[in-house]
């Protein structure tokens, strides 16, 4: 139970993997982290390219939390980001991963955040608990997803590394119901080596790229050209940073 099934589409050798214990879904379109992928063999590595591409983003069609209070979530929190973080620990240690935690989310910005993006609506709030687990290779993070889905319920997955954000960022981001608490809790995979440049070099470059449209959007004003111009060569370091990075973890021809 909860190993990933398989389904042929008609396109060669394309395989789309769906956790098996899924909710019915809505599909929509370290300085040594790089040890082990540098030394599988090129088979190995477009045989792990092939699976991370081949998991496909859904949504469930009803993923909420078991609480529409903001009061209630938080008396449950606790409980369920140790849950999460337990879980979490002990996958990463499966794959030769790490587990990083943020903790729970602060309250005031996820009062914030209920009030004005969800509508006054908790049951939407579904990153309340969190954690991050970094893995050395592919083949690693393909290995933390199905033990992941196994362990839990699916309620979505975004594969970015299917389709990068406008800056070269990939990750898998997958939202979880946990089995004790019952609680919706999102799980982010990642890259070592890309994780390192998020949290590092682009990191500054998004904070350069935040000042400059505040400062338009407290003066109440578009962007100047000069400042289009900047935040568009910001944004183009942070592709290339991501894209050097990505490109280390897979054969050249296997590029995507």
């Amino acid at each position: 139970m909860g190993r990933m099934f398989k389904v042929l589409i008609i396109v060669p050798i394309l395989v789309i993997r769906i956790p098996a214990n899924a909710e019915s879904v809505e599909v929509k379109p370290s300085t040594n982290s790089q040890s082990f992928h540098y030394q599988q063999p090129k088979a190995t590595q477009q045989a792990a390219l092939s699976e991370l591409m081949s998991i496909s983003s859904f949504r469930a069609q009803h993923l909420e939390q078991p609480y529409t209070d903001l009061t209630e979530l938080y008396n449950v929190a606790p409980l369920a980001q140790e849950e999460l973080e337990t879980l979490a620990s002990d996958i990463a240690s499966q794959v030769n991963g790490t587990m990083l935690t943020p903790g729970i989310k602060g309250e005031q910005r996820a009062a914030e955040k209920v009030a004005g993006e969800l509508k006054g609506d908790a049951s939407k709030l579904t990153d309340i608990v969190r954690v991050t687990i970094e893995t050395d290779s592919i083949a690693d993070l393909n290995n933390a997803f199905d033990k992941l889905a196994s362990a839990t319920k699916t309620q979505e997955v975004i594969n970015r590394f299917h389709s990068p954000r406008p800056s070269g960022y990939r990750d898998v981001k997958v939202l979880v119901t946990l089995p004790e608490t019952n609680l919706v809790a999102e799980v982010q995979l990642h890259l070592k080596a890309i994780a390192a440049i998020k949290n590092g070099e682009e990191h500054h470059i998004y904070e350069q790229i935040q000042r400059i449209e505040r400062l338009a959007n407290v003066e109440q004003r578009d962007l100047s050209e000069w400042e289009q111009a900047k935040i568009e060569r910001l944004r183009g370091e942070s592709r290339s940073l991501y894209d050097t990075a990505w490109l280390d973890y897979h054969p050249l021809e296997m590029a995507v």
